[in-house]
């Protein structure tokens, strides 16, 4: 199959926006992980972006439950809090979270890697019906890439350190 450059140019920059988040993850001090700061512990936004990365990528809800790491991790996905909007309650551990950014991470390599440009226009989820799979990953790069500046600039009020930017997928 030949290579969809549309696909492979939004895998390139949903991969960048997961390393950004990435570099979050690795750079939190542990005492700073489930703190609030005025809004949500750094554990429950890391949850939240991988969580819509993982649904944006998903065919539709129950795709998204059946996969291996949420059948394996019951207790941490729970009742799908994030499909209702309901308030956030849970706080996540810094293991967790790692695995579900390799999850995440494989999933949109996977996703897009033989995505055929027709398939880009379709709209099959159960969460944005009215979104195509193209606007679902570009709206998913957009919520990513917000909420890894958001914890990109509390680390930097914390440890000093700006966040490192990363323009596009290392190949």
């Amino acid at each position: 199959m030949e290579e969809n450059v549309i696909a492979q140019n939004i895998k390139s920059q949903l991969i960048a926006c997961l390393e950004m988040l990435k570099d979050c993850i690795d750079r939190c001090p542990e005492n700073e992980w489930n703190q609030r700061h005025n809004d949500y512990p750094f554990s429950q936004v890391l949850f939240h972006a991988l969580f819509d990365c993982d649904l944006n990528m998903s065919k539709n809800e129950k795709d998204l439950k059946s996969q291996k790491l949420h059948e394996e991790n019951r207790m941490e996905f729970g009742d799908y809090e994030e499909l209702e909007g309901k308030i956030a309650a849970k706080v996540y551990t810094r293991d967790f979270i790692g695995k579900y950014y390799i999850h995440c991470f494989n999933k949109i390599a996977s996703t897009l890697s033989l995505l055929p440009n027709n398939e880009l226009l379709e709209t099959n989820s159960d969460y944005y019906k009215s979104m195509t799979k193209m606007e679902r990953y570009i709206n998913t790069i957009r919520h990513t890439q917000h909420h890894a500046a958001q914890l990109g600039l509390r680390l930097q009020l914390i440890t000093g350190k700006e966040m490192e930017w990363v323009g596009r997928e290392e190949q």
